[in-house]
């Protein structure tokens, strides 16, 4: 059965502010006592600093993961039950966002840890690709009216494409490497993001095109 986007967006949003709020109440303030001095209080602050490194880390990525899924369903005419159902799973994987970041703030050079990060978000960018693929392959995606409106959706597919392969050959890489040099772990954390920024004009203007033509 196909339906509108429109619910899926909305529920997606409200699962990952409720991710974000959770990250954030793991932060654990240490408790200040009147006999304590400004060395005590620099050295829980110290303690704290990896918690706060990864939630800023994460809250990057759960940012990014948001603005793909955003800009993966405003290409989108309508939604049917297996695509839900893959919304769900990519929800369930990003709902393991706040363990792994807790766990990780807390043992941040603990290969096992750094290779438990790079899987769930391997997982989280495996599901985003197939869930791209799957819309384009059943037709679900936006049709222009003229050719060069076509041509533009196209191109961003294809980039968009690129750029979810590129990043879960990064996350998958850094699995292994985590074992290896947790340094080439982290660094392979970097490439999606970097990927990512990356100025997109065209979605942009596609997007608002697309937008003045549903309303």
């Amino acid at each position: 059965m196909h339906t509108s986007t429109s619910r899926v967006e909305i529920f997606s949003d409200g699962v990952m502010a409720i991710i974000i709020t959770i990250m954030v109440l793991e932060l654990q303030l240490p408790e200040l006592h009147k006999t304590m001095n400004i060395n005590d209080l620099m050295h829980h602050i110290t303690e704290l600093l990896p918690h706060v490194a990864a939630y800023i880390f994460s809250f990057i990525m759960i940012g990014i993961l948001w603005t793909n899924h955003h800009n993966l369903f405003h290409l989108l005419q309508q939604t049917d039950n297996f695509l839900l159902g893959q919304n769900l799973f990519l929800l369930f994987w990003m709902s393991l966002i706040p363990f792994i970041t807790m766990l990780i703030g807390a043992n941040p050079f603990l290969p096992a840890s750094v290779a438990l990060y790079g899987f769930i978000m391997l997982m989280i960018s495996l599901t985003l690709t197939f869930m791209r693929a799957y819309t384009i392959k059943e037709g679900l995606v936006h049709t222009a009216d003229e050719r060069e409106g076509d041509k533009k959706i196209e191109k961003v597919i294809v980039k968009s494409k690129t750029h979810s392969y590129i990043g879960t050959l990064a996350y998958l890489l850094s699995v292994p490497l985590a074992f290896v040099s947790i340094y080439l772990a982290y660094t392979c954390f970097i490439i999606p993001i970097i990927l990512f920024l990356w100025p997109a004009r065209i979605e942009k203007r596609l997007e608002e095109k697309i937008i003045e033509k549903n309303n």
